[in-house]
């Protein structure tokens, strides 16, 4: 990896769910999440609520490198700070993220309906040896249009129903 200085590699894989096949979620530890995708930047402006607790950071990704780690800096910042920036023009979703089978369940708000399980990496050999759990479907790591921000963007993926699975279209 030739990442920039103070940045850390992300390796992570990503599927969509079938959320009935995930099982009940209420009693599961969830934060909810807004990010702010910041027009014409590879910046994310995120807050995270998890009960009484509020974290604010700004993250910048660097771009998937070849052999799939993607370099980012996060950033904390103050209320104050968040507020600040969260005034720049900027591309929002929505998700509630649930602690399951050691990774974490992404149900998004907006756009309503779409899941997808996720998980962090330490090694690419790690990412490449690892087996999902039995309650998600078509693997969408490589896929754009699953991105954070691809799905905060103005022009969304329209989302049907396909099996049981929310799946987004690229039309």
């Amino acid at each position: 990896m030739n990442a920039p200085k103070y940045a850390r590699e992300e390796i992570e894989r990503r599927w969509l769910v079938d959320l009935a096949a995930a099982g009940p979620l209420a009693q599961l530890p969830c934060r909810e999440i807004d990010d702010r995708y910041l027009i014409g930047t590879r910046l994310r402006l995120r807050c995270m609520r998890d009960g009484a607790q509020v974290v604010h950071k700004l993250c910048k990704k660097y771009g998937k490198e070849p052999g799939g780690g993607e370099p980012i800096t996060n950033l904390y910042l103050t209320r104050a700070e968040y507020e600040t920036l969260a005034q720049l023009p900027a591309h929002a979703v929505r998700k509630h993220r649930y602690a399951i089978a050691d990774g974490a369940l992404d149900v998004y708000l907006s756009p309503e309906g779409l899941a997808i399980f996720e998980k962090e990496f330490g090694s690419q050999a790690e990412a490449a040896a690892y087996q999902p759990p039995p309650f998600v479907g078509a693997e969408v790591t490589d896929e754009a249009r699953y991105s954070g921000a691809a799905l905060a963007g103005a022009a969304l993926p329209a989302v049907v129903a396909l099996k049981g699975m929310h799946v987004t279209t690229g039309e």
